[in-house]
């Protein structure tokens, strides 16, 4: 029997993303989804940005230029959220909504699904890159829940309760923590990675290098992150550390991609400013970037992600505002020993962490010096990330991701 949409052609989705890593997640959801058999043609409304604007969608707003490092510094942002949160909540409740998909973001997005629901909302909300713990991998306490005092598990379940009360489903995208959705009984399925569908280059590697100037010799990428606040702290020592590696092997080349135009003038500001050059390209050219570099030096975030699906030696580093690392230092109780997504899932270190007073020109350019002195250290990564690729990814993640989002519909009545 054909499916439709219960009350027209049409299916009206809304898709809750904070920054433009959540963003373009979405957007390749929404192709997947749009390839659906029986699926009714889809109206876009979001907060998102350039993805998936360019996908159709209205952009309720767009909350990538406001988008900051850690909740901290996420405080100074509070009218501009508060408002973003308040318009979001009446154009899901107004807007004619049928289903609400949120991506990452989970501060927000709890809050979000809680408030709709309290307020009416009866149509589908689905969780797509649902949150987890990190703490999973290394606390054994997390791994044996069941077993723990009531204190501990009610601290732990906050997050898990909220998506089996205002979650239709959770889309889980690590291999960790499944004994915690599990415990708190949230319907979920692990999907595997969906950066393992999407990292691939557009060009291939011989005509890319060339198009960088790199030719023969070794290429290092840079990616200091996608927001402003972002680009300012870790962009420098960055491209503090390209200057240094320069100075010892001239012929290495650097390439940068832009994560969103408003960065740009920031980022060539910088680069005037220590007289460097650096190959700029377009957001498209960044898994082209990843796929075709010899070493990437990025900051901590989607990136690692990037690189750890498509094998590449990385170096991570990242850093605070020196006010808001004495915040988190002072009233964070749980310390992960690793930061970077791959040591995370594999438990131990992959790949070289800098963090802190880590991150910093000098000792970024002697462990990417080491790296690019030491071919069989290189090709060890390598081999360690493609081990860890097998973890992460599974068959099909876009496409089954977009076929749960339609079982649930059916499930609600959406869908016939």
């Amino acid at each position: 029997m054909c499916a439709f949409p219960a009350s027209s052609d049409r299916l009206h989705l809304f898709l809750a993303t904070g920054e433009l890593s959540g963003d373009l997640h979405a957007s390749y959801l929404v192709r997947a989804l749009r390839e659906q058999s029986h699926m009714p043609k889809l109206t876009l409304s979001a907060l998102g940005s350039v993805n998936l604007e360019a996908e159709g969608a209205h952009l309720v707003a767009d909350p990538v230029a406001h988008s900051a490092v850690g909740v901290f510094s996420n405080l100074g942002q509070l009218p501009f959220h508060l408002s973003l949160f308040n318009r979001a909540v009446k154009f899901i409740l107004e807007g004619g909504v049928d289903a609400v998909i949120l991506v990452d973001n989970r501060y927000f997005n709890l809050r979000l699904a809680e408030t709709i629901r309290r307020r009416g909302f009866s149509g589908p909300i689905i969780y797509y890159l649902a949150p987890t713990l990190w703490q999973a991998a290394f606390d054994r306490r997390l791994q044996r829940i069941e077993e723990q005092p009531l204190a501990f598990q009610r601290r732990i379940g906050k997050r898990f309760n909220a998506m089996r009360e205002y979650c239709d489903f959770a889309l889980v995208i690590y291999p960790l923590g499944f004994e915690l959705f599990e415990f708190f009984e949230v319907p979920f399925e692990f999907i595997g990675h969906p950066l393992c569908e999407m990292v691939k280059p557009n060009l291939e590697r011989t005509r890319f290098r060339e198009m960088c100037g790199a030719g023969d010799n070794k290429l290092v990428g840079l990616m200091p992150g996608s927001r402003r606040q972002e680009v300012k702290l870790i962009g420098g020592p960055l491209l503090d550390a390209a200057g240094l590696i320069q100075q010892s092997l001239p012929e290495i080349v650097f390439a940068l991609p832009v994560a969103h135009s408003h960065l740009r003038n920031c980022i060539l500001s910088e680069l005037r400013r220590r007289n460097l050059e650096v190959a700029l390209l377009e957001p498209e050219l960044r898994y082209d970037l990843i796929s075709h570099a010899d070493l990437m030096l990025v900051a901590s975030g989607t990136a690692t992600h990037e690189c750890a699906v498509a094998a590449t030696p990385h170096i991570m580093t990242y850093r605070l505002p020196p006010w808001q690392d004495f915040m988190y230092s002072t009233f964070t109780k749980f310390r992960l020993p690793f930061y970077a997504f791959p040591n995370i899932i594999a438990g131990g270190q992959v790949v070289p962490e800098l963090v802190r007073g880590e991150c910093n020109g000098e000792s970024l350019a002697k462990e990417a010096l080491n790296l690019l002195s030491d071919d069989a250290r290189a090709i060890a990564m390598r081999e360690r990330l493609e081990k860890l690729r097998s973890r992460i990814c599974r068959s099909r993640t876009l496409a089954r991701a977009a076929e749960i989002c339609r079982q649930v519909f059916v499930r609600k009545g959406l869908l016939m």
